[in-house]
């Protein structure tokens, strides 16, 4: 049998919702076929929608992205929940609700939200970004 922290941890490990930068894309147009970036995937970084190392100690690493094709500009997600990263798919659309809910029904609300944590993963709440 599994102790509550255990089954903590096992339950973090699953739930890695990064945090919501922006309800919108980026829009992009400094980008050549061939470039090289970091996608930042926790939505903490300073330089969106780029990785800046922000995510350190959050378990949600950066997504590394070749730029396959030529195009003047590009829709990058900044709310962090694509289904086709880097890439806006409009999930930012019906996310406000969703967010808010698993933040008011996070099991770690009274812990990680009330600490100096940077993000709580659990749910994706971040202090006063």
């Amino acid at each position: 049998m599994m102790s509550n922290s255990e089954t903590e941890t096992k339950v973090e490990e699953a739930c890695k919702y990064p945090a919501v930068t922006m309800y919108g894309p980026c829009t992009v147009s400094d980008l050549k076929q061939g470039d090289v970036r970091l996608w930042c995937a926790c939505g903490l970084s300073k330089k969106q929608p780029w990785c800046d190392g922000s995510h350190k100690g959050t378990g949600i690493k950066p997504l590394r992205w070749k730029v396959s094709k030529e195009q003047r500009l590009f829709q990058i997600c900044a709310c962090k929940y694509t289904k086709d990263p880097p890439f806006c798919d409009a999930t930012h659309t019906n996310l406000p609700c969703q967010v808010l809910q698993r933040q008011e029904a996070c099991p770690w609300q009274q812990d990680s939200h009330n600490s100096n944590s940077k993000l709580c993963t659990g749910c994706g709440w971040v202090p006063d970004f």
